[in-house]
């Protein structure tokens, strides 16, 4: 299989952008301060309700800022991807699977809906991939159809 062919095919959602790196960063600091300040306290003053608020925050801070969602159509169908700090979960709903399509146009987003017997999923897409999108849609289920609901 052409690696740059299976490119071709991938088309991310709008939601599936990174965390900025300055922005994990920034959480990552956040958390250690917090942390630090109430390690401090349990150390000098024993175990306190904002000692214990300042750990469990630090904690969030520091796990958020490890985490990433990517949801996307491919190949192997539509893709959802969650990343936590090295670790990949991964649910794929397959071609094979899906009955039927909508699109619906609304400003510069388009919703696509995968119906899968009586529920599906949902995937936000910007309105100008459409294209890209009826292109996956035309080669991995040619069969299956795909209803355009509304267009602005």
């Amino acid at each position: 299989m052409n690696r740059g062919h299976e490119q071709d095919l991938t088309v991310n959602s709008v939601i599936s952008k990174p965390m900025p790196k300055w922005m994990s960063a920034a959480a990552v600091a956040m958390g250690i301060v917090l942390e630090y300040r109430a390690l401090s306290v349990l150390l000098s003053e024993g175990i306190e309700y904002g000692a214990m608020l300042n750990m469990t925050l630090g904690l969030v801070c520091v796990y958020g800022a490890g985490i990433s969602r990517r949801l996307y159509i491919s190949r192997e169908g539509v893709v959802r991807e969650m990343h936590s700090w090295g670790r990949v979960l991964r649910r794929v709903l397959p071609w094979d699977d899906v009955n039927y399509v909508s699109l619906a146009f609304r400003g510069n987003k388009m919703m696509a809906f995968f119906e899968v017997d009586t529920t599906g999923w949902k995937v936000l897409f910007s309105k100008d991939q459409e294209g890209a999108v009826m292109k996956v849609l035309d080669e991995m289920i040619p069969d299956v159809e795909v209803e355009v609901l509304e267009r602005h």
